[in-house]
């Protein structure tokens, strides 16, 4: 589906939904990657109507990276999502190798992203959690970062707004491996959630202390 195709309230809902990428906002302006908006841009999705149905596989195209592919889905499956990703990735590699092209990649670095900070595996692992009180508390995004973590909000790393409810995912993607990165999400995630319910007991949690040790 052609961006340029879509009517400025499919465009909405799709980004609300968290199905297409966002318009450009002043990051993507000053770094030129909202040039020409948005001629080139599209979105593939695994449904057939990507209106009244919500698909779990997509594509992203010319959004950041000429290629954003994703797999989202409720519930806490990690290893449903990455093994859809994967078969997903695989699939689009062979079919570009048939037509001579491959995804860029350094022998040293990795795979090249447009984001330095995606540079590596290019991957991202993340799960949505309603952290309501440890989100709240002075320390909270040092013990995130010392659990090799990186909080953004609902909406992406430009999102301000607190709701309690955070997008953990990993901090790290240069010289690791992909299963490694996801069992660094997951344990940080399992540590933030037992946390979050000890405040939710009454307990008192020092998070500042927990992040020093």
């Amino acid at each position: 589906i052609s961006v340029l195709s879509m009517t400025n309230d499919m465009n909405l809902d799709l980004i609300e939904r968290h199905i297409l990428f966002d318009n450009p906002n002043e990051w993507t302006i000053s770094s030129g990657l909202g040039r020409d908006w948005p001629d080139g841009r599209a979105l593939y999705a695994n449904v057939t109507n990507v209106q009244s149905q919500t698909p779990d596989f997509m594509i992203w195209v010319n959004e950041e990276d000429h290629l954003r592919i994703m797999c989202l889905r409720s519930g806490g499956d990690i290893q449903g999502v990455f093994t859809t990703l994967w078969n997903g990735l695989h699939e689009l590699e062979r079919e570009l190798s048939i037509r001579g092209w491959h995804f860029c990649y350094d022998a040293r670095l990795g795979y090249l992203t447009s984001c330095p900070t995606n540079v590596g595996t290019a991957m991202r692992a993340s799960v949505h959690v309603r952290l309501v009180n440890l989100g709240r508390l002075p320390g909270f995004f040092e013990l995130v970062e010392r659990l090799k973590l990186e909080v953004r909000g609902m909406y992406g790393e430009t999102d301000r707004h607190y709701t309690g409810i955070f997008d953990i995912s990993n901090a790290e993607r240069l010289g690791k491996s992909e299963v490694h990165l996801i069992n660094v999400m997951v344990d940080g995630v399992a540590k933030l959630i037992e946390l979050e319910r000890k405040l939710e007991a009454g307990e008192q949690v020092d998070i500042c202390e927990i992040a020093r040790s």
